[in-house]
């Protein structure tokens, strides 16, 4: 069950689901109609979310999720601590419809696609040539993201 309320102990989700199906109908995507369908999308979704680097900190030691944060400043603004912000939410919508096609966290080997496998006395596994070597990448997510995660080749720099 996703809790959306980020004052609760048990808070798990950024988005809901009507935040979702908004999100999904103003750009033509689908969801599944029943909400029990969505609701792990929404979960892979905060698996993958939670899985970047985000600039400040917590707003409170151990709290369940990344967000909410402070000390994060995009574009020139300060960004309260009390908030989530709605391009994170967004970006958990985003993920959540990409997730009816695409595993977002995939882990076989390498991040290549299994063509075949067989086990007769010796295992033996075969890839293929035309998958990559990298995760799956979401350019909408990322540019939704912008400026609010720590990038490839950024450092975070804190004052001591």
């Amino acid at each position: 069950m996703l809790i959306t309320d980020m004052n609760s102990p048990d808070f798990n989700s950024y988005a809901s689901v009507n935040d979702c199906r908004a999100y999904a109908a103003a750009r033509g995507f689908t969801l599944p109609t029943d909400d029990a369908a969505v609701e792990p999308l929404m979960f892979q979704a905060m698996d993958w979310l939670e899985g970047r680097k985000w600039k400040g900190v917590p707003r409170v030691f151990g709290q369940n999720l990344a967000w909410p944060r402070a000390y994060v400043n995009r574009d020139h603004y300060i960004i309260c601590s009390d908030v989530i912000p709605k391009q994170v939410i967004g970006a958990q919508c985003r993920l959540a419809v990409e997730a009816q096609t695409i595993d977002l966290l995939a882990s076989n080997q390498n991040g290549q696609e299994v063509l075949s496998e067989a086990v007769s006395g010796v295992v033996s596994v075969t890839y293929s040539e035309f998958s990559r070597d990298i995760a799956p990448s979401f350019p909408a997510v990322d540019a939704l993201l912008r400026g609010l995660c720590v990038g490839a080749g950024q450092i975070a720099i804190v004052r001591g």
